[in-house]
């Protein structure tokens, strides 16, 4: 949102000026549709880097749930079950950010970012659980 009005500002401050200010405008223009791609570029490489993280522990508590007694292997499966979840509310967000332009992008952007949080909270808690569980 604050990247569309910049843009919108600068337009209409270079509007009917001389080549060199159109030039500007063009400039300002690619400079923040440049910005846009790093913010996004950043931020699809956290989250690819929180869904391989959980990639690997699901790898884990799934070598381990074929090896559980019954009581431990139904706790593992529960959390496997929260690891996928949390995977698919990552992958849900990749999604959304291949999808996005660049005026959705700001509130993709904060959307992702809050959801990164919370599941790299939930990641860390089911991570403990698992490593009580497994020690």
């Amino acid at each position: 949102m604050r990247n569309i009005f910049i843009y919108v500002l600068l337009t209409f401050s270079f509007a009917g000026c001389s080549p060199a200010s159109d030039r500007k405008v063009k400039d300002a223009q690619e400079s923040i549709r440049e910005d846009i791609k790093d913010q996004k570029d950043k931020t699809v490489g956290d989250l690819q880097s929180l869904r391989d993280d959980i990639n690997d522990r699901l790898d884990h508590v799934s070598g381990r749930i074929d090896k559980a007694t019954d009581n431990s292997k139904v706790e593992l499966e529960n959390l496997k079950s929260e690891l996928i979840v949390a995977r698919e509310r990552v992958e849900k967000k990749l999604d959304e950010i291949d999808k996005s332009s660049d005026d959705t992008w700001d509130d993709i952007q904060q959307s992702s970012r809050n959801t990164a949080d919370e599941v790299k909270v939930e990641f860390e808690k089911v991570k403990k659980r698992l490593k009580e569980k497994l020690d």
